[in-house]
């Protein structure tokens, strides 16, 4: 009977014009688009627009906020995003009568370490991320007056250029090798401008501070390379120590806080936490009938095996990290010796060239071309620092010792 029913209401329904509940309408057939026919056509950008000499250097502003290496350290730490939530998290606090509740308290205090050490392990990356882009600002800032200070050069260079030019010297006069190298530094300027100002924004919000702040920062930081190597075996060691996420996982090891070591797993991967029953009867009976079924017993046990089998898995990945930027960390101070030697080599040469000079010899445009290949030089150089620098920051954030320091 009851069919029949739904058989006439539905029939009704589509005799109305109606759809049946659930159903969405057809939806018609649309044509596709046309587009018209060509022939092929020479494909030629149209640059009558572009300016084909460089518009000299924009002056950089006169004041800044001035930003040291352990203040960004410290900022980023304190602004790090939901570290203070864990610290707060309601399920560190202690039950008001813990003599009647061990059980809380034990899973309390587990809460206090577990969450503890997964906000360090928060501050710990906010502040190695922030420091990395405080070490790129730095070699950003430099590598501009590098070559605004070529930009000068070549300037110069073509003042001359023009003035051979007009005194009929036209084989002395590099005019458009000059004019082109004027335009390859205002790109790479340009570039510089766009990143300082993203890295600018990013560290704003990464360290708290106002981001309407019209003056920008200036990374104050000596860059100064330390001596000596890592030794790579005492920083693996240190490293497994102090690392926050290890701990993490070491705190749960025991399996008795299962909750919390499903969390935990849920991170590292989504399959690796135990899935609660969604049946409520189910979850309702489970901790009455726990103590006949030898459910904890067993739960705390496959809990405690995940928990060291990601424990292992992580310390593995923790001792690759370390030795792979302590062996980075060498190579860029090779490096750098290298850009330093050449640093040295040219200022020499420039030397030898100015002592002719004022022999009376021209070796005007000589000198110009060591003089840029001097800042070509230092440009590198500050390059090979900042990677150092970079490499040192990802090196303390691996061991764990950015938020210790």
């Amino acid at each position: 009977m009851a069919r029949a029913v739904l058989r006439t209401w539905c029939a009704a329904l589509a005799l109305a014009g109606c759809h049946a509940p659930g159903t969405a309408p057809p939806r018609p057939a649309r044509a596709p688009a046309q587009l018209p026919v060509t022939a092929r056509a020479p494909v030629a950008p149209d640059v009558s627009a572009v300016p084909l000499e460089a518009d000299p250097p924009a002056k950089r502003p006169a004041e800044y906020r001035r930003l040291t290496a352990d203040e960004c350290r410290k900022l980023a730490i304190a602004n790090a995003p939901f570290a203070d939530d864990l610290d707060r998290h309601p399920e560190n606090d202690s039950p008001k009568h813990p003599k009647f509740h061990t059980h809380a308290e034990r899973y309390a205090e587990a809460s206090r370490l577990v969450r503890g050490h997964a906000a360090d392990e928060l501050r710990n990356r906010a502040a190695g991320e922030a420091l990395q882009e405080f070490f790129k600002l730095a070699e950003a800032e430099g590598q501009f007056d590098l070559l605004a200070a070529a930009d000068t050069e070549l300037r110069a260079q073509l003042a001359e250029a023009l003035l051979a030019q007009r005194s009929g010297l036209k084989d002395r006069a590099d005019i458009p090798g000059i004019r082109r190298r004027l335009l390859d530094i205002e790109a790479q300027r340009a570039k510089l401008e766009a990143g300082i100002g993203a890295l600018n924004a990013s560290l704003r919000a990464r360290l708290g501070l106002a981001g309407n702040d019209p003056l920008p920062l200036w990374p104050a930081d000596p860059l100064a390379v330390k001596a000596g190597d890592v030794d790579i075996e005492q920083a693996v060691v240190t490293g497994l120590v102090y690392r926050p996420d290890l701990n993490a996982l070491r705190v749960l090891a025991d399996g008795n806080a299962a909750d919390l070591a499903d969390g935990l797993l849920r991170g590292i991967h989504p399959l690796l936490g135990v899935l609660a029953s969604d049946n409520p009867v189910v979850a309702l009976l489970a901790p009455v009938l726990a103590p006949f079924t030898g459910k904890p017993e067993r739960r705390r046990a496959e809990t405690s095996a995940r928990i060291a089998g990601a424990l292992e898995g992580r310390e593995r990945q923790a001792e690759a990290e370390i030795r792979a930027a302590a062996v980075t960390l060498h190579g860029h101070r090779a490096a750098i010796a290298a850009r330093a030697l050449d640093v040295r080599h040219v200022e020499a040469r420039i030397e030898e060239l100015r002592t002719r000079q004022r022999a009376g010899l021209n070796v005007t445009a000589e000198l110009v071309t060591a003089k840029l290949d001097l800042l070509k030089a230092k440009g590198d150089l500050l390059t090979a620092v900042t990677e150092w620098h970079t490499t040192n920051v990802k090196l303390r954030q691996a061991m764990g010792l950015l938020v210790r320091e």
